[in-house]
């Protein structure tokens, strides 16, 4: 909950009318909105009729604003105390639930008395005022009750769009409406009298509803502003609309209605058109707040790190989003920032049918559950027929669940959550699982023409980000029978098949780019698909060079023969042999005939270590007991022929480079050789630094005197022994400066450092590295990848643990 600098500078903006917050997914921007209640509360409203509102879209983020105060701990509450208690200077609303009092205000003014219809009744008016409008359009071919859907949409988008009549409709352009297309018979043209039958459908529709004394949503909106705009009611000194994004234009011009200007009031639009997904919101499709009757030039501010996901979910879910031109080209598009945050990349996994995907789930939340609170975990589905029948099949399998209703959702049970892709806009988990993300579900374009499709596929590929950026810690993500086409939009080599595995989902490698062709008796065999594409990941993800590998290896068993289907062999004391076997299965036909085979020719050859069986879908791994483990190792230097592993070691304290040559067999006979020279420098190696983890996992504060690993160095390399420590970079960050993830950094303990150091930074507990620059009275932390935006902070705020002083490379 702490506000770094760019956040702070929002909340405490001076009120000067109207303004823009453009923040990214995860960026703060509801925690900013709610603290500037606070800092508007004791600085902007000292005069009797002064007042604050906080509009939220949904109920289901208001409910969860309050459960995310309720866990603070009660010194962290401060100000927010009011906000949630009886304020009358202070009011949080939902947009729905504040038109609807103003509705209610309507009907006493005008002495009527209306019923919200429901779904049923819609249904029965609808076709009811088609076969009445049918009348006066017999040649209209879209005036037909199974268009009834479309039709519907469409009038509830003029009303959404405050569309005052028909010619006015006729030249409106129909922004993130469908234009007709499949399953309709006519394209809805300007100055059309397919246009003018449909205004007249809504006319119609309309006094059929009134006749009945009810209204739909839309006209209970449209009835809330013509009260908000004929009658002064209670006015808002400050307005603070958060996902205004989603708002339709009559709920925007409601809230201006009752905004209260004055010389130092406000009203502040926190958006984040990335997230627009709703076809009917007015600014979200790209129009200008202009429309609305403000000008935002020099009014708007960004808010471009995620600070909720980690960096290999960000890159995975931002990398969606580059393939929608769209989406980047509306003017309000901020450029997500990555910040040095490391986890698990994604999990994708592609099912047969849905109850190996339901089989799947159980499992792996049972597995979670050792490590996390069922609280903790969130399915998310785009259907609500798909979340129902996975929140059936939890309960049989005796998983605690709960469907988040937007009434009143419990967010503290410790039961796994499940909601829809729309609801869980503005909510976070440290678990989220996406389920069937399956072709016609997202998207369906089931009812949308070709022309339409670039349209659909944008609004659709904003709900799977909007999915993607509500994972903390993992995210997980599963097809059945079709996967949805944004799946392979998703860069493969930023997403996993199983937690704590290098193995990345199976991929189709085309024939001319097979491997091993030599050792092949059959190209076109069906288990080849899924060989290649274990031989990539076990050279790109795993690091194996194809001169280990070996297709189709002997392995005898008494007086049989047998051929494994992979091989890794490796080098020990000069001497070649087995470490890895596979025995891969044609893709998706299962690994039940392939698990007796692995063993037994693991049991005939008792120096292999590990072994693999996998139909490209379901992976198993074991070690040489029998006991399943998450991954093999990557390759070792050792496991090469090379008697020396050399690595090269850049000395920042002298701006010198060295290699640094370490006999595979005895690790404790390292040479320093200066690569000027090619001499071998004459100082003793023996100084053991201690290896204490990696940057991002903290390092400890006090000198350290018990440790597992240690790096050998020379006595010249480093300050003073007992304040010198290692750490292995976790992170891409510093990239250009020479350091790379796997890479070991040698850093001297200091607090202090001078402008252009590369300190080891805390910040919030976690352990950063970065460059150190002062500016001003703050200090920058600055990044050597062009992928992450410096952190500026003030100098209270960042703890220095030391400056590094060399690196040895990975």
């Amino acid at each position: 909950m702490r506000l770094n600098i760019e956040q702070r500078k929002i909340v405490e903006l001076e009120p000067s009318g109207h303004v823009l917050i453009k923040g990214v997914a995860g960026s703060g921007k509801t925690t900013v909105a709610i603290r500037r209640i606070a800092f508007l509360q004791d600085h902007y409203s000292h005069e009797e009729d002064d007042n604050i509102l906080l509009v939220t879209f949904n109920k289901t983020l208001l409910k969860y604003i309050q459960y995310q105060y309720e866990k603070l701990e009660d010194e962290e509450k401060g100000d927010w105390q009011n906000l949630f208690g009886s304020n009358n200077e202070v009011v949080i609303r939902n947009i729905d639930s504040l038109m609807y009092s103003f509705f209610k205000k309507y009907q006493m003014r005008h002495k009527v008395s209306y019923n919200i219809l429901n779904a049923g009744l819609q249904r029965k008016a609808i076709q009811k005022a088609i076969h009445m409008t049918k009348e006066q359009y017999q040649d209209i071919k879209l005036l037909s009750p199974k268009y009834s859907g479309f039709l519907l949409n469409e009038i509830a988008w003029i009303k959404a769009c405050d569309i005052p009549d028909e010619s006015s409709y006729q030249e409106m352009d129909r922004i993130g409406q469908a234009s007709g297309g499949k399953g309709t018979p006519q394209k809805l043209t300007k100055n059309s009298k397919t246009r003018a039958a449909i205004y007249q459908l809504k006319e119609t529709y309309d006094q059929v509803l009134l006749a009945e004394g009810m209204v739909d949503f839309m006209t209970m909106n449209q009835l809330a502003l013509q009260e908000a705009s004929e009658v002064e009611h209670e006015k808002y000194t400050h307005i603070i609309i958060d996902e205004s994004q989603d708002l339709t234009k009559v709920q925007l011009k409601f809230l201006k209605c009752i905004y209260q200007e004055k010389s130092y009031s406000s009203i502040m639009f926190v958006a984040d058109n990335t997230q627009s997904i709703y076809s009917h919101s007015w600014l979200g499709k790209g129009r200008p707040y202009t429309t609305i009757g403000y000008d935002m030039s020099g009014k708007a501010r960004t808010l471009s790190k995620n600070y909720r996901t980690t960096t290999e979910i960000s890159k995975a879910a931002y990398g969606l989003i580059e393939h929608d031109e769209q989406i980047k080209g509306n003017v309000d598009f901020v450029k997500p920032a990555l910040i040095d945050r490391h986890g698990h990349a994604p999990i994708y996994r592609f099912f047969k049918n849905n109850q190996q995907q339901t089989d799947y789930l159980i499992d792996e939340i049972k597995a979670l559950h050792n490590d996390y609170d069922y609280r903790d975990i969130c399915l998310v589905a785009k259907e609500n027929r798909i979340m129902e029948s996975a929140a059936t099949s939890l309960e049989h399998a005796g998983i605690p669940c709960q469907i988040l209703k937007t009434k009143e959702p419990k967010f503290g049970d410790d039961s796994v959550k499940l909601i829809t892709m729309h609801s869980i806009k503005g909510l976070e988990f440290k678990v989220i699982f996406l389920i069937n993300l399956d072709d016609e579900v997202i998207p369906n374009t089931s009812q949308i023409d070709m022309d339409d499709e670039d349209m659909l596929f944008s609004e659709e590929r904003k709900l799977l980000y909007v999915g993607m950026t509500r994972a903390n810690d993992l995210l997980y993500m599963s097809s059945v029978k079709k996967p949805s086409p944004f799946i392979k939009e998703i860069d493969n080599r930023l997403i996993r098949l199983m937690r704590d595995s290098a193995i990345r989902p199976f991929q189709s490698i085309a024939i001319q780019d097979y491997q091993l062709t030599n050792q092949l008796v059959d190209l076109n065999a069906k288990e080849e698909a899924v060989r290649q594409w274990l031989l990539r990941e076990l050279v790109q993800s795993f690091g194996y060079p194809l001169e280990l590998i070996t297709i189709e290896y002997p392995v005898q068993q008494f007086s049989r023969r047998g051929y494994v289907d992979i091989a890794v062999t490796v080098e020990v004391n000069g001497e070649k042999m087995p470490y890895i076997f596979a025995e891969v299965k044609a893709f998706g036909l299962g690994i039940e005939e392939g698990l007796p085979q692995l063993k037994t020719y693991m049991e005939a050859e008792p120096k292999v270590q590990y072994g693999i069986v996998t139909d490209g879908l379901e992976v198993q791994i074991m070690d040489r007991n029998g006991d399943l483990v998450n991954d093999v190792p990557p390759c070792q230097p050792q496991f090469l022929p090379e008697t020396k592993y050399i690595r090269t070691y850049n000395d920042l304290r002298h701006n010198r480079t060295y290699r640094y040559a370490q006999d595979v067999e005895d690790e404790t006979n390292i040479e320093i050789i200066d690569p000027a020279t090619e001499l071998v420098v004459n100082q003793a190696v023996d100084l053991n630094i201690p290896l204490i983890g990696d940057v991002a996992a903290g390092i400890p504060t006090e000198a350290i005197q018990h440790f597992e690993e240690s790096v050998l160095l020379p006595n010249d390399w480093i300050i003073q022994e007992n304040q010198t420590f290692a750490l292995k970079v976790k992170g891409d960050s510093m990239i250009n400066a020479g350091i790379d993830k796997g890479d070991i950094v040698i850093v001297h303990r200091q607090t202090t450092a001078s402008n252009g150091d590369i300190v080891i930074a805390l910040i919030d507990q976690e352990a950063t590295m970065k460059k150190y620059m002062p500016m001003g009275s703050t200090v920058l932390l600055i990044s050597e990848n062009t992928n992450y935006e410096p952190i500026q902070m003030t100098p209270n705020d960042v703890v220095i643990n030391g400056k590094v002083i060399g690196v040895l490379k990975g």
